[in-house]
């Protein structure tokens, strides 16, 4: 019998809509060694024209983000004015990860080059090896 996608799937909330133009914001830190592969999915508000959401992922060692470095390029969508930028969605495999180095936990960097933007993301993580 086929399973759903929340029982084959784990869904985090790393960061809840809140402004991202003003500053940078840096989400929680999630734990992807249980995961054969991870996506971060981030979406933005509606934007001026020409105006840029960037994501870059982050590695850390631990929840607190010992440790932490990037994980790949940052990844950018251009938003049409009135309208938001394209969703972003960044698929990684938890072995590009720097595991030899104790790296275990992911995140998610957003910013939009507009002033009093919202942004939000998630992680989502499957082909996860412990599964209820």
């Amino acid at each position: 019998m086929p399973r759903k996608l929340t029982e084959a799937l784990a869904f985090d909330c790393i960061v809840p809509p809140q402004d991202v133009g003003t500053a940078d914001v840096t989400g929680s830190w999630i734990d992807v060694t249980d995961a054969g592969r991870f996506a971060v999915l981030a979406k933005a508000g509606a934007v001026t024209a020409a105006k840029v959401l960037t994501v870059q992922l982050r590695q850390a060692k631990d929840a607190a983000g010992t440790g932490a470095k990037d994980l790949g390029a940052p990844v950018t969508s251009v938003g049409a004015g009135g309208n938001p930028p394209a969703d972003v969605e960044i698929e990684k495999r938890s072995d590009e990860l720097d595991h030899k180095n104790g790296y275990t936990h992911v995140t998610a960097i957003l910013g939009i080059d507009e002033n009093a933007k919202l942004g939000a993301a998630y992680v989502v993580r499957g082909d996860r090896r412990y599964v209820p």
